[in-house]
């Protein structure tokens, strides 16, 4: 009987100590979903035409193990056309062509330490271009610097392209990203995951952020990115030739509004040090915009790009307003000036639905 009670009492002992351990190492992995809509209306006051975009967005990660993650992201895009003859594009959510599945980012995630890598299929946008004043607009050059996308076929909504990512945070102030890409960007599953330098060339970018910290998490912290690339492209007669732009991003809050908000402004800027026929050759671009701490947002920017079918300004001004959780209605207003042609001024009216667990 004593024999029996002592293996219990072992027993027990053996459970409360290992099994805490097991299941903490069994645990299953964690995954993270997200799923947004966009829906806009655009009308053009000027000639009276309009325009519908649509855009869903999947975005999914598993963790398998610690510090790693695998990452998969598709997006569906509608629209019935564009509502202006402008150069940069209005609306960032108009994929051109209309389709039904677009893969944007299929790969693997590691964490080490300060490192992160990043190799797999993967887009530009989301650690170059989307900041948090640019995300506040809905012209397509806050989000895609022209200097960049008009001159190469790179790996921006909606095309994505094999790559290789870095990036390395040696203080809590200081990012350091670098990544090189498959030259060409496509945004079909038979071409995206290509890698073919000898035939598509390769594009990469670099960027260094100091961002400032901030005492109050309801307002974005002002952060200075310097941003370079370099791409060796095909040209005509199957030769290739390499490309450099030298581009910067400003974000610096700069008063404070009865402690209910924050008024900020944005600079912009890119020039293009390649010889030859770029098709932009700068881009320049200013913004006041004011943080609500209920979420709020409202901006006027003021951007003009410089290209070889001539400059154009786009002067937009937009207002977000989160309804509920989940939902966010943005109206915006754009004044188009293109070189050679009358001011187009184009209205929308966009709707967001956001659900996930990230």
């Amino acid at each position: 009987m004593g024999t029996a009670t002592q293996r219990i009492r072992a027993l027990a002992i053996f459970m409360s100590i290992f099994l805490p351990s097991l299941a903490q190492e069994t645990e299953k992995p964690g995954f993270r979903w997200n799923v947004n809509a966009d829906n806009e209306g655009l009308w053009n006051m000027t000639t009276g035409k309009g325009a519908w975009n649509g855009l869903l967005s999947v975005d999914a990660g598993i963790e398998p193990w610690q510090n790693g993650l695998i990452e998969a992201s598709a997006i569906a895009t509608y629209g019935t056309g564009a509502v202006a003859d402008d150069i940069q594009g209005l609306t960032n959510i108009d994929a051109g062509e209309n389709r039904a599945f677009r893969f944007t980012k299929v790969g693997i995630r590691q964490q080490f330490g300060i490192l992160g890598i990043f190799a797999g299929l993967y887009n530009v946008d989301i650690d170059y271009f989307t900041t948090p004043y640019t995300s506040m607009f809905t012209g397509s050059s806050y989000g895609n610097f022209p200097i960049l996308s008009m001159n190469h076929p790179l790996a921006t909504y909606p095309l994505s392209a094999m790559c290789l990512h870095l990036n390395f945070s040696p203080t809590d102030r200081l990012a350091i990203q670098e990544s090189i890409y498959n030259g060409i960007a496509y945004d079909r599953p038979g071409d995206q995951f290509r890698v073919r330098p000898g035939k598509d060339g390769f594009f990469n970018i670099g960027s260094v952020t100091y961002t400032l910290p901030t005492t109050d998490e309801d307002f974005s912290p002002a952060s200075y990115m310097f941003i370079y690339s370099a791409a060796r492209l095909p040209e005509a007669e199957n030769r290739m030739q390499m490309h450099y732009t030298l581009l910067g991003n400003i974000e610096q809050p700069i008063a404070a509004i009865r402690d209910k908000a924050m008024l900020g402004i944005m600079l912009q800027g890119g020039w293009n040090a390649t010889r030859g026929e770029e098709m932009c050759r700068g881009y320049a671009a200013a913004a006041v915009v004011v943080e609500c701490r209920n979420g709020m947002t409202a901006g006027m920017a003021a951007n003009r790009v410089f290209t070889l079918d001539g400059d154009e300004t786009d002067v937009e001004f937009t207002y977000s307003c989160p309804l509920w959780r989940y939902l966010t209605i943005t109206p915006s207003l754009h004044c188009i000036f293109t070189e050679g042609q009358r001011c187009n001024v184009v209205g929308m009216l966009r709707l967001s639905f956001a659900i996930g667990n990230e």
